[in-house]
C-alpha cells in the first residue's frame, strides 16, 4: 500500500518528521521499554538512519500515542455529557486541540502528537520495510505489526471524531476513507502477525496482538456502519481481553484523567440535562424533550429486574435527583460510574467530579472485550443483546436484565445504548463515538443554551475540524472546506 506521512506543511517530508520529532521527542536515551522512553535532541536526527535505533522508534510512536489518548480522555469528557468545563467555558469544542500533549500539568491538547505518532510509524515502518534487514533487526518482523497496529489506532481515532483529515498536505480524506485507511493498516498487521505467530504486546499493554487488530478494526467497521464485518471481528474477541494505555508516574505518563480530574478539578459531573434550551434537532427536525434523554451521571442505579433506563423518557434510574419514579426507591448503585466530591475550580465549591481512575499511573483501556460485547448487542438485538449484557453484569455483580421483552427492537436499544453511555464512563469518548453514530437519537447543544454552574455557552462541537493551519497550508483545500467531509448531522457549527 501506499503509506501516507505526516500532516505537515506544504513542501515538507521526511526532514520535517525528523524536525517535529526532535522538538517532540527531545524529553523522550534510547531503551528497551515503554515506559521508560528517552529519545534525546541529538538522537533524533539520525534515529530514522540507524537500524539500533528501531526498538526505540516503536516505543516512541506508542508513547506519543497514549500521551495524546491520555490527553484525550480527558478532553473529551464534555462531548461525552459528563460535565461542563467551569474555567474556560470551552465545553464542546469545535476543533481539535493542537500543540504537544501534557506540557503542562494542566494540559489537556493531543492533535499534534496523534499525528507525529502516526508519522513516525510509517516512516519507521518504511525503513524497517525497505532498508533495515532482518539481520540487523531481528525483531523487525514484531515491530512490524505493533507500528501497524499503532498506525491503525491514530488513524482510526482521527476518523472516528474528525469531519476530514489529511496527511503531509495529501487529499482530503473524509471519515469513512479515513477509517479505511486504518483498516488497510490493520490488514498490514495481521499479515504480519501470521508470519511471526501471535504475541504479547509489550509492557502490559495487550495480551494478543491479533485480538488487538480485532477489536480495532471491529471499532472501525461499527464506526463506518459495517455492521457484518463489525460483528465478525468483535466475535472474535474473547471476554477479559483488553488493550491498555499504559500509564506511570511524572509528565508524559500520566493519566490525565486522575491527575487534572482530581487535582485541578474543572469538569464537574452533570445530572440530568433539564437546564438546556435550543432549537430542535437537525437531524429529526422535532424538539428536544424538555429532559434530554440519556444524560445524567449522578447517583446512577439498577432496578431489581436490571432496568437502568426508563422507557418512556430514555431518564437513567437513580437514587437521588429529580424526576425519579416511585421505584426507583428500590435502585442498587451503578458503580461503574462513580463520583468523588471536590473543591471545584472557579470558587464554585464542593461539586462531583469522576472518580473512574484514582492514580496517575491507572491505565486507561483502549479496546476491550466489554466493547466488543456492546457492539454486538447493538446488531444483533433480541435476546442474544439482553444475553450479552448480562454477561457484563455478572462481571461487575450488577443485576440481570430480566425486564426487556426481546422482541421490542426500540426497548432493546435503549438497555444497550445506556449500557453503553455507564460502560464507557471516562473511557476516551466511547460514549461520544456512539452520539455521532446516531445523531437522531442522542443530543448535542451545537452552540445553544447555558451550562447551569457559570453560565457558559456550550460550543458547537459535534465532530471535530482540524486546526486552522492544516487547512491554510494544504494546497487541495482551504478553510471554507472545514466541516464539509461529513453528514450535516454530524457537523460542527459556529468554529
Amino acid at each position: 500500500m501506499s503509506h501516507w506521512k505526516p500532516s505537515l506543511p506544504v513542501g515538507r517530508g521526511a526532514g520535517a518528521v525528523r524536525l517535529l520529532l526532535a522538538i517532540t521527542l527531545a524529553s523522550f536515551n534510547a531503551c528497551d521499554s515503554l515506559l521508560d522512553v528517552e529519545l534525546p535532541a541529538e538522537v533524533t536526527d539520525l534515529a530514522l538512519e540507524d537500524p539500533r535505533s528501531a526498538g526505540t522508534l516503536v516505543n516512541s510512536v506508542i508513547a506519543l500515542f497514549e500521551c495524546s489518548y491520555s490527553s484525550f480522555a480527558y478532553w473529551s469528557m464534555s462531548h461525552d455529557d459528563v460535565g461542563e468545563q467551569v474555567t474556560a467555558g470551552s465545553a464542546y469544542q469545535t476543533t481539535a486541540p493542537g500543540g504537544s500533549c501534557d506540557q503542562t500539568d494542566r494540559s489537556t491538547v493531543w492533535y499534534q502528537d496523534l499525528q507525529v505518532s502516526r508519522a513516525l510509524a510509517a516512516e519507521t515502518y518504511d525503513r524497517l520495510a525497505n532498508d533495515w534487514t532482518a539481520a540487523e533487526v531481528p525483531n523487525r518482523e514484531v515491530y512490524q505489526a505493533v507500528l501497524a497496529l499503532y498506525s491503525a489506532a491514530n488513524v482510526t481515532l482521527l476518523g472516528e471524531f474528525l469531519c476530514e483529515v489529511a496527511f503531509d498536505a495529501g487529499p482530503f480524506m473524509s471519515p469513512e476513507q479515513a477509517l479505511l485507511h486504518g483498516e488497510e493498516w490493520i490488514e498490514i498487521a495481521l499479515g504480519h502477525i501470521a508470519n511471526t505467530g501471535d504475541f504479547e504486546v509489550a509492557d502490559g499493554i495487550a495480551p494478543s496482538a491479533e485480538t488487538m487488530a480485532y477489536a480495532l478494526r471491529a471499532r472501525s467497521r461499527m464506526a463506518r456502519k459495517e455492521y457484518a464485518g463489525a460483528l465478525e471481528d468483535a466475535s472474535r474477541v474473547p471476554a477479559g481481553f483488553t488493550a491498555w494505555v499504559t500509564r506511570g508516574q511524572g509528565e508524559e505518563r500520566r493519566n490525565k484523567v486522575a491527575q487534572f480530574g482530581l487535582n485541578f478539578p474543572d469538569r464537574p459531573v452533570l445530572g440530568v440535562n433539564d437546564w438546556w434550551i435550543g432549537g430542535p434537532n437537525p437531524a429529526t427536525d422535532q424538539p428536544w424533550p424538555e429532559v434530554i434523554p440519556f444524560t445524567g451521571y449522578r447517583h446512577l442505579g439498577i432496578l431489581p429486574d436490571g432496568r437502568a433506563i426508563w422507557d418512556d423518557n430514555q431518564l437513567p434510574v437513580r437514587l437521588e435527583g429529580p424526576y425519579r419514579k416511585e421505584a426507583e426507591a428500590g435502585a442498587v448503585a451503578d458503580r461503574r460510574v462513580s463520583n468523588v466530591e471536590r473543591q471545584l475550580a472557579a470558587g464554585i465549591g464542593l461539586m462531583p467530579v469522576p472518580a473512574k481512575y484514582l492514580d496517575e499511573a491507572d491505565g486507561i483501556p483502549l479496546v476491550s472485550w466489554r466493547e466488543m460485547l456492546l457492539l454486538r448487542a447493538e446488531i444483533e438485538k433480541g435476546q442474544t443483546a439482553i444475553d450479552l449484557v448480562n454477561q457484563l453484569r455478572d462481571h461487575h455483580g450488577l443485576p440481570q436484565v430480566t425486564y426487556v421483552n426481546p422482541a421490542d427492537e426500540e426497548q432493546v436499544l435503549n438497555m444497550v445504548y445506556e449500557e453503553r453511555r455507564r460502560e464507557f464512563y471516562v473511557e476516551g469518548g466511547r460514549w461520544w463515538a456512539t452520539k455521532i453514530q446516531h445523531p437522531d437519537r442522542f443530543w448535542f447543544p451545537r452552540h445553544q443554551g447555558r451550562y447551569p454552574s457559570l453560565g457558559y455557552i456550550p460550543l458547537g462541537g459535534v465532530r471535530l475540524v482540524m486546526p486552522g493551519s492544516e487547512y491554510d497550508l494544504n494546497p487541495n483545500f482551504t478553510r471554507d472546506d472545514r466541516g464539509t467531509g461529513c453528514p450535516p448531522a454530524e457537523r460542527p457549527v459556529d468554529f
